[in-house]
């Protein structure tokens, strides 16, 4: 029986019991039994997996049992197919039993080389998934990134992403987690879970909005994200994309460089000698500042303090004193300030400033005072008994910024307040 009369009898026996014919793919399974080829061939041909195949194959032979009136397995298939025709009366056989009896030998004796065949086809396939996984598990479990991969989880009857089901994480994000350390195949009680279940997240929904922006754009994303988690402050950097209905994550944890880049910009605006800030951080701040004042229609105050016969001094032999005395009336300032709203820094090498918005004036008085008064009680370098003291003077100046008004204006005022000794020595 070739196999073209093998599928015409099948198809009109199950017409006959059922009203239905063979689907397309019954008909390649049907084909492949017949040429003793493997399921995983099927598969390929057709672009289906094979446990689907096994799944229809299954039902299959089951169906054409009940119809031929004995087991009809992959490899019996043609010679049930020939005994039927023989009990029918289909098509005569001139086969007598020895010839039977050999062509089952010999197709018992094919489907078992086939059987073992497929054997070791699974073996290797088990073996080339296994180092795969290992593999694989081995460069998530030791990179420095937190790796995930997440399920975009939709609200019933619409579109909108309402969580997040974790599929996969390594080390580094199930730390981010706050769960304990171990491998992929430890973290069950992790992989999932829901993301808004988890209280960093519900705490810090920066992370599930960037995640939900990935999904819904289709594109690759990078973000910065500032979580805060047991009043501990940290950065990430993470990237994310998406592919169909899950979404890719890699976090990177940046605090120490944000740390350092703080600290770096922090000692560009601070002067070396007294640490505080410099001129360059005051001309910045004062702009900022004159223009919010500006908008907001409050005044703004300008103190500078200036160090008198600071400049003899600094060329003599107690120089060195003298610069003391420059950071001890930098520290004073600062211990006036430390519970004021302001900016202090340098504003020349022998004189500081101090900038206030919307304070009252009388404050910004008694502000200036303090601080002449504090100064004066340390102890003032002299060269000789001739010599005279250090001493410190304070000029003031204080308004609102007119609109065409610029900050220099009130940067001139307290000059000249301070070159007339508005508050004396």
């Amino acid at each position: 029986m070739c196999i073209e009369e093998a599928l015409e009898l099948i198809e009109t026996t199950l017409y006959t019991n059922t009203g239905k014919n063979l689907t397309v793919i019954e008909k390649e399974i049907l084909i492949a039994a017949l040429q003793k080829e493997a399921y995983a061939t099927i598969a390929k041909n057709s672009h289906l997996s094979v446990g689907h195949i096994k799944d229809v194959a299954y039902k299959l032979w089951r169906q054409l049992s009940t119809m031929l009136g004995e087991k009809v397995t992959k490899t019996n298939l043609l010679l049930v197919l020939e005994r039927y025709t023989l009990s029918a009366g289909i098509t005569p056989s001139i086969q007598n039993n020895s010839e039977i009896d050999s062509n089952e030998d010999a197709n018992l004796k094919n489907y078992i080389l086939q059987l073992q065949q497929e054997i070791q086809e699974l073996k290797q396939t088990q073996e080339i998934i296994y180092q795969s996984r290992a593999f694989i598990e081995s460069i998530l479990n030791h990179s420095l990134d937190g790796i995930a991969e997440f399920q975009a989880i939709r609200g019933n009857n619409t579109e909108k992403v309402v969580d997040f089901k974790l599929l996969v994480a390594n080390n580094v994000m199930t730390k981010f987690f706050n769960y304990s350390h171990g491998d992929l195949s430890s973290h069950g009680d992790f992989i999932g879970n829901l993301l808004l279940k988890d209280q960093i997240v519900k705490e810090n929904l920066s992370l599930f909005n960037f995640l939900t922006k990935v999904f819904e754009t289709k594109e690759t994303l990078y973000q910065e994200l500032h979580i805060e988690t047991k009043d501990i402050q940290n950065w990430y950097q993470c990237i994310g994309t998406s592919f169909s209905n899950e979404v890719f994550l890699t976090i990177r944890n940046i605090t120490q460089q944000k740390l350092l880049q703080a600290e770096l910009a922090l000692q560009i605006n601070i002067n070396n000698l007294s640490h505080i800030n410099n001129r360059h951080y005051f001309d910045e701040y004062l702009a900022r500042e004159w223009q919010h004042s500006k908008g907001k229609k409050q005044n703004i105050s300008l103190i500078l303090c200036s160090i008198n016969n600071f400049e003899c001094y600094d060329n003599s032999e107690h120089n060195r004193k003298n610069y003391q005395y420059l950071i001890a009336v930098a520290l004073v300032i600062k211990n006036c300030t430390k519970n004021i709203n302001c900016y202090v820094g340098h504003y020349r090498e022998n004189q500081f400033a101090i900038i206030l918005s919307n304070t009252d004036i009388d404050r910004v008085f008694n502000l200036a005072h303090l601080i002449q008064s504090e100064s004066g009680n340390l102890d003032m370098p002299q060269v000789s008994q001739s010599s005279d003291y250090l001493t410190l003077s304070v000029g003031i100046a204080n308004m609102i910024p007119p609109n065409d008004g610029k900050a220099e204006e009130l940067i001139i005022a307290a000059e000249t307040m301070l070159s007339g000794l508005f508050i004396g020595e």
